[in-house]
């Protein structure tokens, strides 16, 4: 009978991978599919099958979507872009140092996607015949935003640790082996720092030609918001922010904290209340719900333990932590460069914990490699949804950008496992 639910689980974990990677079926679809085979086989009751949707994770990101979505309607955008107006006419090093700051402090406030058009809008304005020419700045752009995105734990950088867990909570059992807020950044550091430096002096790497911004379809003109909005949702946002800071204090009550704002913020009338459904029932937070489920499966059922076998079967006995760490963060690379960034990370992270823990390691450096390397895929436009809006807007050619894209994988890859390596060695 232990054998026969083993086997509903690993073909449910079959069929999540699969779907992954093929990509026809949404993501939140698909993971809110195997709570319902879970349920319908009788692994779970329904309650259980579906407990993903309120669990604390849940709560938090889907809450922290909501008060992103409405932090972006202040006027921060106008401001900025008022600002590169103003300097527009100066060139070199401020320039680039200008962009380059204001892509990593938006980096740590909304999606990748978002980021990336904005700065776009505000490139457009370069001379294509310049030598700091819009094309190259668009590539340069995006590869800042890969190495910085939601990094720093404020805004949904807040929420990156708790994603990465919801990945493998329901493997791993003790509370010292999950990530905490902060993680994320410390072994970040190194090589996003690494990373801009390779930026500022190797975008000239990058070829140069014409851009097309017409496929911009992120950023759009809203109505202005009023002062008392712009003032309520900024109070809010800075209110959560402090919640964060506290959450050791705070305990679980942290993860309701972006949800109360959102309630403030419906009923002083600062954000609608169909436009906090829509941020908080997106396919993001139906993944997250979905996965959390089916990583509890996994880890009760014995799959994760399989899985985790295996992987260290073909990794060879007692393989050296820079070994490993340098398989995972190559390997997740190569498999973002075909499918999702997202679909990357919720399918190694699992595989990647039962590994670790088949063989005494300490989890958290792989899934920290996992989960920071997945956004790093930049050679190809398949790479993600900001990835072919680079590729399309730039009008580059993976080809042509290799000379650029190729060292700064080589560079993401050498200076993560350094950092993980410190921070997080695999072998306590």
């Amino acid at each position: 009978m232990e054998n026969m639910q083993m086997y509903i689980v690993l073909a449910i974990t079959a069929f999540m991978i699969i779907s992954f990677l093929i990509g026809k079926i949404p993501y939140g679809v698909t993971t809110m599919t195997c709570c319902a085979l879970l349920a319908i086989t009788g692994y779970y009751d329904v309650p259980q099958a579906f407990s993903g949707l309120a669990n604390k994770t849940t709560i938090l990101i889907a809450g922290m979507f909501a008060l992103a979505y409405a932090f972006g309607k202040t006027s921060l955008i106008n401001k900025i872009r008022a600002k590169m107006t103003a300097i527009k006419g100066k060139s070199g090093m401020v320039l680039l140092l200008f962009l380059f700051g204001i892509t990593i402090i938006l980096s740590q406030l909304m999606g990748r996607t978002a980021v990336l058009s904005i700065m776009i809008l505000f490139v457009a304005s370069l001379d294509d015949a310049d030598e700091m020419s819009p094309s190259r700045m668009v590539a340069a752009i995006f590869a800042i935003i890969a190495a910085w995105s939601l990094k720093v734990p404020v805004a949904l950088g807040a929420t990156m640790s708790a994603t990465a867990n919801a990945y493998y909570e329901g493997i791993v059992s003790d509370p010292a082996l999950m990530l905490q807020t902060g993680d994320f950044i410390k072994v970040s550091l190194i090589p996003c720092v690494a990373l801009t430096v390779y930026c500022l002096f190797a975008w000239k790497l990058i070829p140069s030609h014409p851009i097309d911004s017409s496929d911009v379809k992120e950023v759009k003109k809203t109505e202005a918001i009023s002062k008392k909005d712009e003032i309520c949702i900024n109070v809010v946002f800075i209110g959560v922010m402090i919640a964060f800071f506290f959450g050791n204090k705070l305990g679980s009550l942290m993860n309701l904290a972006p949800a109360v704002g959102v309630l403030i913020l419906i009923y002083t009338k600062s954000l609608k209340v169909k436009e906090a459904v829509n941020s908080m029932t997106g396919d993001m937070v139906w993944m997250i719900a979905g996965v959390l489920v089916m990583s509890d499966a996994m880890g009760s059922s014995g799959v994760g333990e399989l899985i985790g076998k295996g992987i260290l079967s073909i990794l060879g006995e007692n393989p050296s932590s820079w070994f490993v760490l340098t398989v995972f963060a190559i390997a997740t690379i190569v498999m973002t460069t075909f499918m999702s960034n997202t679909g990357t990370a919720a399918i190694l992270t699992p595989i990647a914990a039962s590994m670790a823990l088949v063989a005494g390691m300490d989890p958290r450096g792989i899934v920290l490699i996992i989960n920071i390397a997945s956004i790093m895929a930049i050679a190809f436009p398949s790479g993600s949804a900001e990835c072919a809006l680079m590729f399309a807007a730039g009008r580059h050619s993976p080809v042509g950008l290799l000379k650029f894209t190729l060292p700064y994988l080589a560079l993401a890859v050498i200076t993560l496992v350094i950092s993980v390596s410190i921070f997080f060695p695999v072998y306590p």
